[in-house]
Formats: C-alpha cells, sequence, structure tokens
C-alpha cells in the first residue's frame, strides 16, 4: 500500500498547485515534500509531477490520481478535527501577524470577558486561508473586498500616517523637503511600496524612498521607529498605544487613504455559530468605536 503521508502530500500538491504552500500546510520542507513526491511514484510506479525551474506540476497520470483521491484528505481531517473538539466551543480565526499583534490581541481580553466558554484559536498566515476547505471559523483578510466565495464585512479602511520617536523631532515640525530628508525611512519587506506611496501623495521625495533600513514586518519596524532608528509609515491604529504612552509622535503631516483595508470574511457553507457570531459583532463593534 501506497504511503499515506505521501499520498496526503500529493494530494495537497494537486489541490493547492504549489510545492511551498502544499509543504506549509503539511509542516515541511519544500525538499521533503518532493521525497515524499519520489517515494510515492518509485511505490505506485508511475511519474506523477513534472520538475522544472519553474517549480511542481502534475502529469497526465498524476491528474488521474488526484481526481481519484479526490477530497478524502480533506474530510478525513474534517472527521478527527470535529472529533477532538466535541464537548468544547471553539473559535478558530486566521488572520495577518500585524493586525493580530498590534490591534486584535491586545482588545481579546474583551471578547473573553463577554463570551467566556469560548476557547479561541488564533494562527496567522501571509497566505489566503481556503475558508471552505480548512478549518478556520472565520478571518481577517487585508485586501479590497469582493472575494469570491465568502462574505464579508469591512472593518476599516487603512491609510498611512508618519509616525516616529520624539526624539528625532517635535511633532509640531512643519513638513518640508528638509525636515523630512533629515528622517532615516523604515521599511517592512511585505510593505515595500508603503513609502514611496506615500510621498507620491505627498508631493515629496526621498533618498531612501525605495531604500533605507528594511524590517521583516511592521511590528519589527514599529520597535525600531520607537528606538529612533527612523520614521515610519503606518495606520494609526496600530501605534496608539506607542502614541498614547509617547514612544511614538504623529506630527499634523498628510494622511494617505488607501483602497485597502481589513475585513471580516467567513464562508456562507457553513453555518453561522454563535461564537463566530459573537466575535463577529464584537470585531465590528470594536473597529467602529
Amino acid at each position: 500500500m501506497a504511503s499515506l503521508r505521501a499520498l496526503h502530500a500529493f494530494a495537497l500538491l494537486a489541490r493547492h498547485g504549489r510545492a511551498s504552500q502544499a509543504a506549509d500546510i503539511l509542516g515541511v520542507s519544500p525538499s521533503a515534500l518532493s521525497h515524499l513526491m519520489r517515494k510515492l511514484e518509485s511505490e505506485l510506479g508511475a511519474t506523477l509531477v513534472l520538475r522544472d525551474g519553474r517549480g511542481l506540476s502534475l502529469t497526465e497520470e498524476g491528474q488521474r490520481l488526484a481526481l481519484g483521491i479526490g477530497d478524502a484528505f480533506e474530510r478525513i481531517d474534517e472527521a478527527v478535527d470535529s472529533f477532538r473538539r466535541r464537548g468544547r466551543t471553539e473559535l478558530r480565526i486566521s488572520t495577518v501577524s500585524t493586525f493580530a499583534t498590534r490591534w486584535l490581541i491586545p482588545r481579546l481580553p474583551k471578547f473573553q470577558a463577554l463570551q467566556p466558554d469560548v476557547e479561541i484559536l488564533l494562527s496567522t498566515s501571509t497566505r489566503v486561508v481556503d475558508l471552505d476547505r480548512e478549518n478556520f471559523d472565520c478571518a481577517i483578510r487585508l485586501g479590497r473586498g469582493h472575494w469570491p466565495s465568502v462574505d464579508g464585512e469591512l472593518l476599516w479602511q487603512e491609510h498611512l500616517a508618519v509616525a516616529f520617536s520624539p526624539s528625532l523631532m517635535s511633532p509640531n515640525t512643519p513638513l518640508t523637503a528638509e525636515t523630512l530628508k533629515s528622517l532615516r525611512l523604515l521599511h517592512s519587506a511585505a510593505r515595500r511600496n508603503d513609502w514611496p506611496s506615500w510621498l507620491a501623495f505627498a508631493g515629496l521625495s526621498h533618498a531612501e524612498a525605495t531604500s533605507g533600513t528594511l524590517l521583516e514586518t511592521r511590528d519589527l519596524a514599529i520597535q525600531a521607529a520607537i528606538a529612533g532608528m527612523g520614521a515610519i509609515v503606518i495606520d494609526r491604529r496600530f501605534v496608539a498605544g506607542e502614541v498614547a504612552a509617547g514612544h511614538l509622535v504623529l506630527p499634523d503631516w498628510p494622511v494617505q487613504d488607501l483602497e485597502t483595508g481589513y475585513w471580516f470574511v467567513r464562508t456562507p457553507a457553513r453555518p453561522l455559530t454563535r461564537p463566530v457570531a459573537a466575535f463577529k459583532a464584537w470585531l465590528l463593534d470594536m473597529a467602529r468605536s
């Protein structure tokens, strides 16, 4: 009999079409996933996957096997997960890291006080989870909305505002090309276009518009700004605590409204349970207050 783990890896690759995503879900490295594919091919005596510089793709034989497997592993996962959760009231949420650490987690104790029997499972990822297939009750996504197959409600539209340590300059300093030039610019890897976008909006230029200090996440960029390493452009909601504590200042400079925003989303294919309904109502209330 073929290895079930290798078959599971193959099913994930067939469903998502990307080796990196399949490996991430399975919890292995891409090279380990490739090893599992070779193992399965050896056991079945057929070439299932084509390997080239662009990644992995299914052969005709691989497509036939994928069709035969169907959603068997998904149904097994759902059955086991449902059995494990018997007698428990869980709320499984997927979101992006910055939203979770900078806004949601500091407020979650309020939700727990209102719903003390709900056990929260919070996961962060940069990929868009499939709410029809994966074991999440709801998600908070960043984008323009109108995703297919999900119900979404806007929490807020994003904006970009400049923030920096009060050690760098007074928040009352007027914005000029010279004052801006005196600041180092801090960038986060996932948001490399934020500074160029804000500078174009403000009608200004800067030598570090596309260079300067690069941090992996916006959370790290905020910490670097607190340390006085330079200035960031950020949604003011994510630095409200630091501003209130005096660790950062928000000068009265232009604020750029973006077309993207944070959305609460869920799949209409699943019933609206009490924990999801309560979380949605609470989240919208917190976002709009």
